[in-house]
């Protein structure tokens, strides 16, 4: 997985991509908006923001800033209905790296990025060395309806 390769794997998918930067380093932002009946009728937007950060050690730290840029990139770039009203917004935050920390392991695995309002944070981490992706193992209480989704949007750009 790496940024390259996702970009193709959205391509593929037809999900809209485009690039920026996140945390000052190239990044992949993907786009896709969904409407089920399943999600108690509600609209997901959800955001891919991939971003490739080398051999930099990601703790904590690094995921919270990625999260809070990447989500904050998502509220400027977002313009469908508002949140919260029958609308949501999903933001899979993948960082790619041969260096990480175990708490920052432990951070993706537990899913500890919190909730924002009709939004979700999803960190991810892939090491490209390792071949280890780092993701939610049990679907949380908040948003239960749609990690499923997103646990299949990860698996796909593996």
């Amino acid at each position: 997985m790496t940024t390259d390769s996702i970009k193709q794997k959205l391509i593929a998918q037809g999900i809209y991509h485009s690039d920026t930067t996140i945390t000052n380093k190239p990044s992949v932002i993907g786009y896709e908006k969904k409407f089920k009946l399943a999600w108690m009728a509600t609209q997901l937007n959800t955001f891919i923001v991939a971003t490739d950060f080398k051999d930099e050690k990601i703790t904590t730290a690094v995921i919270n800033q990625h999260i809070t840029e990447a989500f904050n990139f998502t509220k400027t770039n977002y313009t469908g209905w508002p949140r919260g009203l029958q609308s949501g917004i999903g933001v899979i935050s993948i960082l790619i790296s041969t260096n990480v920390d175990e708490q920052a392991k432990e951070y993706c695995v537990k899913l500890k990025s919190g909730k924002k309002w009709a939004g979700f944070t999803i960190p991810v981490i892939y090491n490209p060395d390792t071949k280890e992706v780092h993701q939610f193992s049990k679907n949380p209480m908040w948003g239960r309806i749609y990690y499923p989704h997103f646990k299949k949007l990860i698996n796909s750009l593996k």
